[in-house]
C-alpha cells in the first residue's frame, strides 16, 4: 500500500479494535446496527482513497464518457420525444458517478483483507485487478453506448420499434424447447416510447437493439451491438435480407461476434426484425467497431476486425469508431518486424474449427464482452503485430471520434448513398420493364 491508503486503512483497524462487536471473522461478518454506519464511513473512505491513488486516470476518463453520453442521451430523448433511455444499472451508475461505481468493485477484496483471507500487498493486487476488469467492461459498453446514441440523432428517427425474444436463461417455460433448431415464430414487433437495452446472453433469436424509421434516410434503420448465444429457428426469412450461413462460416473463421451492425430496409420495419437464428444471419449493410482503449490499433484488435471484417462481408464495409487519434505512423508497417515477417490474414492463417468444438465454442463466448466476441480474451497488446493499419482492406474506415457526435457523419452518409443508389437502380430497372412492354 502507498503512504496515504495505509493511512486510511490505520484509521479502519483502529476503529474496529475499538468496537469489539465487529466480527470479521473467515467464516462471516457480524458489524451492530448502532456502529455499522461509522465502520462503512471508515469502510468507504478507504475503497475512494484506493481508486484516487491507483485509478485516478480511469476515473477521469469515466467522467468525460459519462459527460459524453448524458449530453447525447438528454438530446435523443428529447428529439424523440422518449419517456426514457434504459441501460444496465451497473453502467448507468458508471456514467453517472464513476468513483463511486469503481470503488463498488473493492467491497469483496477489502473485506477479504478485514477477513484475514488475504495479505495487504495481495489485497492491492487483487483489488487492481478487479477494478481493472469492471472498468474496463463498463468503459467498453459506454463507448459503445454513446456510439448508438450518436447514430441515432444523426438519422433523425420518426418511430422507435422494439421485438423481446424468448430468455432462455430466465424463461421457465422453456427447459422443454431449449434444444438447438426448435423451430417458431419470430416474435411480432411493437411500436415504443422508451429506448432500452436489453441484456441476454442466450435466447431464441436475435432482434434489433434499436430499429427506427428514419426522416433522414427515408428507411428503416436497425442497430445491433449486443450479439448473443441464439438457439432457434425462425419458421420464416425474408427474402429481401441475404442471409448467411452460420456454421459454414464458423468451420472457416470460428464463432465470432460483430461488435455492430446497421442493417437497412424501405418497405417496413417488419423486413428487420430478425437478425439471426441458430442457422443463418442476415448479411450486414455495414459493421462498425467502437474501439475505447488508448493503442487498440497496436494490439490484436486490428486483426480481429479484419476477420470479423471478411467473414460477415458488409455490403458498405466496416468503420472503426476510435476514441483516440489515431497517429499517421499506426498506419505504415512496424520498422521492428522485418518485411519477411509481415503475414497479411488468409485463409492458411486461419484456424479452422471442428464441428466437435463449434457447439462449445458458442457456449463459451456466451458471456464475452460486447467488443471481443472470441472465446479466448486478448491478453496485453502487442506493439508489433503483424496485425497494424497498414493492412486494412481499402473498405475499412478509421474514424478519430473522441466524443464528437458529428465525427459519424461518414457512416450516416454513407448509408444515404447507397440507398439512393439501390432507388437509382430500382428507377432504372422500372424504366426499363416498362419500355419492353410498349
Amino acid at each position: 500500500m502507498n503512504e496515504n491508503l495505509s493511512v486510511v486503512y490505520e484509521d479502519l483497524k483502529k476503529f474496529i479494535a475499538e468496537h469489539p462487536g465487529i466480527a470479521l471473522a473467515a467464516n462471516g461478518v457480524s458489524v451492530p446496527r448502532d456502529v455499522r454506519p461509522e465502520f462503512y464511513r471508515y469502510f468507504n473512505a478507504m475503497r475512494a482513497t484506493f481508486i484516487k491513488e491507483y485509478f485516478s486516470s480511469e476515473a477521469e476518463k469515466a467522467f468525460a464518457i459519462g459527460d459524453a453520453y448524458t449530453n447525447i442521451s438528454k438530446l435523443v430523448q428529447q428529439d424523440m420525444n422518449l419517456e426514457a433511455i434504459e441501460i444496465s444499472g451497473n453502467l448507468s451508475e458508471f456514467l453517472q458517478d464513476p468513483l463511486l461505481s469503481l470503488a463498488g468493485a473493492l467491497f469483496g477484496p477489502l473485506f477479504g483483507l478485514l477477513q484475514g483471507k488475504i495479505t495487504e500487498a495481495a489485497f492491492v493486487l487483487e483489488a487492481q485487478k478487479t477494478v481493472k476488469a469492471f472498468f474496463n467492461q463498463l468503459f467498453c459498453e459506454g463507448y459503445n453506448r454513446w456510439g448508438t446514441i450518436s447514430l441515432l440523432h444523426l438519422l433523425g428517427p420518426n418511430y422507435l420499434w422494439s421485438g423481446t425474444p424468448r430468455d432462455l436463461d430466465s424463461d421457465p417455460h422453456t427447459y422443454t424447447e431449449f434444444y438447438p433448431g426448435f423451430e417458431d415464430d419470430v416474435p411480432e414487433l411493437r411500436q415504443e416510447c422508451r429506448l432500452s437495452f436489453a441484456y441476454i446472453s442466450k435466447a431464441s433469436f436475435v432482434m434489433p437493439d434499436v430499429l427506427v424509421q428514419t426522416k433522414r434516410l427515408n428507411a428503416y434503420v436497425s442497430l445491433k451491438s449486443h450479439w448473443y448465444d441464439v438457439r432457434w429457428k425462425a419458421k420464416v426469412l425474408n427474402e429481401n435480407l441475404e442471409w448467411l450461413d452460420l456454421h459454414q462460416l464458423a468451420g472457416k473463421f470460428g464463432w465470432q461476434r460483430p461488435n455492430m451492425t446497421i442493417h437497412l430496409a424501405r418497405e417496413s420495419a417488419d423486413e428487420l426484425k430478425l437478425l439471426s437464428d441458430y442457422y443463418q444471419m442476415a448479411r450486414p449493410d455495414m459493421l462498425l467497431e467502437f474501439m475505447e482503449t488508448d493503442d487498440w490499433y497496436y494490439s490484436q484488435h486490428v486483426k480481429h476486425i479484419i476477420l470479423k471484417h471478411q467473414m460477415f462481408n458488409p455490403r458498405l464495409g466496416s468503420y472503426v469508431i476510435s476514441r483516440v487519434d489515431v497517429p499517421s505512423e499506426a498506419f505504415a508497417p512496424p520498422e521492428e518486424v522485418p518485411a519477411a515477417q509481415l503475414q497479411p490474414l488468409t485463409d492458411s492463417t486461419i484456424t479452422p474449427v471442428t464441428e466437435e468444438s463449434q457447439q462449445e465454442a458458442r457456449i463459451a463466448t456466451a458471456t464475452d464482452e460486447t467488443r471481443n466476441p472470441v472465446a479466448a480474451p486478448i491478453s496485453s497488446p502487442q506493439k508489433a503485430h503483424p496485425m497494424d493499419l497498414a493492412h486494412l482492406p481499402n473498405n475499412i474506415h478509421v474514424i478519430n471520434a473522441g466524443y464528437d457526435t458529428n465525427a459519424l457523419e461518414p457512416v450516416v452518409k454513407a448509408l444515404n448513398q447507397w440507398l439512393a443508389l439501390r432507388e437509382q437502380q430500382a428507377n432504372q430497372e422500372l424504366s426499363s420493364g416498362e419500355s419492353l412492354t410498349t
